[in-house]
């Protein structure tokens, strides 16, 4: 409430009708925000003779919502139609002020947003805002470059610094919060941002007159034990303070009293398990505020008692008043009304002068029983930091969240009347889930970063594995007539078996089918077949033939078909040969044949057999018996 004179008021009270009420209106305008009223010259000025009728509408808001909601930051609007101005005003800043017994009272600097001509085109229209507008600007490079962490003070200076609104010199119940980057905004408005700060105290935002920013807190209100008992002065004594109204012109009010709030409750979203103070059940919520994202439990209780302390025990009557203006009287204001037959106790939470002469003011407070569902300051803003645990029920499902938005991580167990699904995230990272159905369980946990993913699916008639990198995987499916396996690589070991991922097999036994080996085995030094078994640098047949060969076919052994006309039948053959050298056959019938013709003699590689020839000792050695015998 302005501090004015009492003889002033009295002034303001009494009916204009003489000299000493009649009131001089005034709007100095200038053509920069950041003016001195007391140094500066106005380039325009406009006094009530150019306002025809009387029109000057001024609107205050504090809060407007069915419920209280604190934190808002409404911005004042001059609607007034003028006469003989032919400066195009668009744009100019002016003070508005109104003027009675020689005492000017200042009403606001505002900036003319609209400068219409009207149909009488000698008039035009203005529409003008104060400095709250400068708030709604984008903010996000102001935030992003901010250097966290810093106190609430700290943080709501450089807010209204950047935006070139000055303060009034206050200090809030939580300027020494710390406050961190919590968000990570593209686009951010100044106005959200200080609806967040006047939340958390449990205030509002207004501009006050000489055009600075204003927190404003609601003062404490009447007791009563019930809406229908008025007690005795001396039972209940009110603790309003506020303006006595009592020539009305009219007066709209509830037969019921607002019921103050006796609990408070922090939250991210709805859901959010939060944090409560209070063990009363008309409960004010805050939520989405994002300067509270991240803080622990601890700190959240603390930051509700600190808000249920400033809002709790403001009680009132919701109501409609017009009377005489009262230009002192400011949003936020206690105002205390007598009827014939009742006193009402409100407070001014919107107010509407209209006129000059005939300067009515109108106070308006709006407000139910109890507080319905209504949350506080609502944003779209990507969080960065924050630690919620939301826990859902309805009948359609039951579902707990948990999620840390500074680890980024989030966690979610979800019943549904077909599902039980389990999920954790680790965003950009990483994530798993479970899912059960009355016909099915499934697992996945996928590696984002490596753009890895494994599957588990399990039915009554089949479980099924996969692993995934990219566009390559490998599938293993169980079913009761096959286990299917699909990689383009198998590899196992086992105590008597085993296999590289190449293709490198070793097994202590194979065993073939019904005595035969069928299909194909083949490594760089040994392969086996059909036909034929490889091993090293030798060769056996597995067709009948009974051959064994050397690779190079220098060592060869097999059967043997005599010629047509000779005796006997097959018999084993031995060949020996190499290069350029002949070599060495033996066959059934014990000849020695070397290159396919028989030799004549065998020389044997041994000093003591130097120079002779196998079948020359033989019958070297068949003469000289032969000449014993004849000596006997």
């Amino acid at each position: 409430m302005l501090n004015i004179p009492e003889e002033v008021k009295a002034l303001y009270r009494k009916p204009n009708s003489s000299l000493d009420t009649w009131r001089k209106f005034k709007m100095r305008f200038y053509d920069k925000m950041n003016f001195n009223p007391e140094s500066d010259i106005p380039i325009y000025t406009i006094d009530g003779t150019q306002v025809p009728d009387d029109n000057l509408v001024l609107t205050q808001v504090l809060c407007s919502t069915e419920s209280l909601t604190f934190g808002q930051c409404g911005s004042a609007t001059v609607e007034v139609t003028v006469s003989d101005v032919l400066m195009d005003l668009t744009g100019k800043w002016f003070t508005l002020s109104i003027e009675v017994g020689g005492y000017e009272i200042m009403l606001g600097i505002y900036k003319v947003q609209s400068f219409e001509r009207q149909a009488d085109r000698n008039k035009k229209k203005i529409l003008a805002y104060d400095r709250m507008l400068n708030f709604a600007v984008d903010v996000a490079d102001w935030y992003q470059g901010l250097t966290f962490p810093m106190t609430l003070k700290q943080f709501r200076n450089a807010l209204c610094e950047y935006v070139g609104v000055q303060q009034q010199d206050t200090s809030l119940p939580l300027d020494a919060m710390e406050v961190t980057r919590s968000i990570d905004p593209s686009k951010l408005s100044g106005r959200d941002v200080m609806k967040s700060i006047c939340e958390i105290n449990g205030c509002f935002g207004q501009i006050d007159n000489t055009g600075k920013f204003k927190y404003v807190f609601l003062g404490s209100s009447g007791l009563y034990p019930s809406e229908e008992l008025f007690p005795a002065d001396d039972l209940y004594p009110s603790e309003m303070h506020g303006e006595n109204l009592s020539h009305l012109r009219d007066a709209n009010y509830e037969d019921f009293l607002v019921k103050g709030i006796d609990k408070v409750q922090i939250r991210q979203e709805e859901g959010d398990v939060g944090a409560a103070y209070g063990l009363g059940t008309n409960t004010y919520t805050i939520q989405g505020n994002f300067l509270v994202y991240g803080k622990g439990a601890q700190e959240l209780l603390n930051i509700a008692a600190t808000v249920h302390e400033n809002i709790s025990r403001k009680t009132y009557r919701p109501c409609k008043i017009v009377t005489q203006a009262l230009p002192w009287v400011e949003p936020g204001d206690g105002i205390i009304c007598y009827t014939s037959d009742d006193v009402i106790e409100t407070y001014c939470l919107k107010r509407t002068i209209k006129g000059i002469q005939a300067m009515m003011d109108t106070f308006e407070a709006q407000g139910t029983r109890e507080r319905k569902e209504n949350f506080g300051i609502q944003t779209q803003i990507i969080q960065l930091e924050g630690k919620t645990a939301i826990i859902k029920k309805s009948v359609e499902e039951v579902s707990v969240r948990v999620s840390d938005l500074k680890a980024s991580t989030d966690a979610q167990f979800k019943i549904t009347a077909d599902q039980i699904l389990a999920e954790v995230t680790r965003a950009k990272q990483s994530e798993a889930s479970l899912s059960i159905k009355a016909d099915q369980i499934a697992t996945s946990v996928t590696n984002l970063t490596n753009d890895t993913n494994s599957r588990f699916t399990q039915t009554a008639s089949q479980i099924a594995l996969k692993v995934s990198k990219g566009e390559v995987s490998s599938q293993l499916s169980v079913e009761p007539n096959a286990v299917t396996i699909k990689t383009n690589r198998l590899s196992w070991e086992s105590n008597y078996s085993s296999m590289t991922s190449d293709g490198k097999l070793t097994c202590r036994n194979i065993v073939a089918t019904n005595g035969t080996f069928t299909g194909n085995l083949e490594s760089q030094t040994f392969y086996a077949n059909g036909s034929a078994v490889g091993f090293g640098d030798y060769y056996v047949s597995a067709n009948g033939s009974n051959l064994l060969r050397s690779n190079n076919g220098w060592f060869q052994a097999n059967n043997y078909d005599r010629p047509p006309g000779s005796p006997g039948g097959r018999c084993a053959s031995l060949t020996l040969s190499g290069e350029g050298y002949g070599g060495l056959a033996l066959y059934g019938t014990g000849r020695i044949v070397c290159g396919g013709v028989e030799c004549s003699d065998v020389y044997l590689n041994d000093s003591w057999v130097s120079g002779w020839g196998l079948i020359q000792m033989l019958k070297d050695l068949y003469s000289r018996v032969g000449a014993l015998e004849n000596r006997s």
